[in-house]
């Protein structure tokens, strides 16, 4: 048995945002929060019961004794994770609205230490210990060497059994979607499983598949299954030659911020545990119950997501 079930890598940020409704402009106040793709899965996940890691670089300062405060609470180890003393951790501003003004996001990112992630001074050998290793397209759109290190640590994950997720998590504010495609292209194809919007496989790897977008895009890739998001509609799946469709679980939105990572986070459980369609379907459900809780965090655990999956969810983890 390795040591952990799930090892995440990726960026970490101090979230502030404002109360729904109010702007950064004019609000007299800050919520503090803890934010960023990868350590959010690895919180859900150890939130889920899992033994699950996160490895990242953060600032030498408050900020960054802060995260890993917070993310030692929620059950991740954090023993890999280097503070970089004289550098920075990475601040983001979020204002939370109703449609039609929805979320605005504002990044103060440049220069963290985070971005000088590399394959030198990450230790690629830690996904020898994982059974499965989750990474987004956000980290190696933050730089080049975050981008080299990326690759080397899905290529080490191949080498040592580690079964790989990889979220595309297009992000236009970083990168073009025709960089990010030449990018995230080869790296997509040394992955298990591929999680995509489906605005993201239209905009970055050009499928727009109506009738079955999910094998569309793990054919475009040369993957073996791929989960591909639909909005409020549901989600397309496709796992060794089969395809299918789950429908969304109706959810009034409080904080939308993170579920998609908290969706990630239950595919990822349902590749540790061998069952790709129930890690899907348990997704949805954790996505749902994420989308009511301020921050970026899903705080529930088993017993809060085991409703809301009927009869699946006596076959959850506790």
């Amino acid at each position: 048995m390795r040591r952990f079930e799930v090892l995440t890598v990726g960026e970490g940020m101090i979230r502030l945002s404002v109360r729904g409704g109010a702007t950064l402009e004019t609000a007299p106040q800050f919520e503090v929060h803890i934010g960023g793709a990868e350590s959010n899965v690895a919180v859900a996940c150890a939130r889920m019961g899992r033994r699950t890691a996160w490895m990242s670089r953060l600032g030498g300062d408050v900020l960054g004794a802060r995260f890993l405060g917070e993310m030692r609470r929620h059950g991740v180890d954090v023993g890999a994770v280097v503070l970089e003393h004289g550098s920075r951790t990475g601040v983001y501003y979020a204002e939370i609205g109703d449609d039609p003004r929805g979320v605005s996001v504002t990044y103060d990112r440049a220069n963290s230490a985070a971005t000088r992630m590399s394959p030198g001074n990450v230790d690629l050998s830690m996904v020898a210990e994982a059974e499965v290793l989750q990474v987004s397209g956000i980290t190696p759109a933050i730089s080049d060497s975050s981008a080299a290190m990326t690759s080397s640590l899905l290529a080490s994950a191949r080498a040592e059994g580690c079964r790989i997720v990889f979220d595309v998590n297009f992000r236009a504010r970083l990168w073009a979607a025709e960089q990010a495609r030449e990018v995230l292209t080869p790296l997509c194809a040394l992955a298990d499983t591929v999680v995509c919007t489906r605005e993201d496989a239209r905009d970055v790897f050009g499928v727009a598949s109506a009738d079955d977008p999910a094998g569309a895009l793990a054919g475009r890739l040369g993957v073996a299954s791929v989960v591909l998001t639909d909005g409020s509609t549901g989600v397309h799946w496709h796992h060794r030659g089969s395809s299918g469709f789950a429908p969304s679980i109706p959810t009034v939105t409080v904080d939308r911020i993170g579920a998609g990572d908290a969706f990630c986070a239950g595919v990822v459980i349902g590749v540790v545990d061998g069952d790709l369609v129930a890690g899907v379907r348990l997704g949805q459900a954790m996505a749902s119950l994420k989308r009511t809780i301020v921050g970026d965090l899903f705080l529930g655990g088993p017993a809060d997501v085991a409703p809301l999956l009927g009869d699946a969810g006596r076959s959850v983890k506790r």
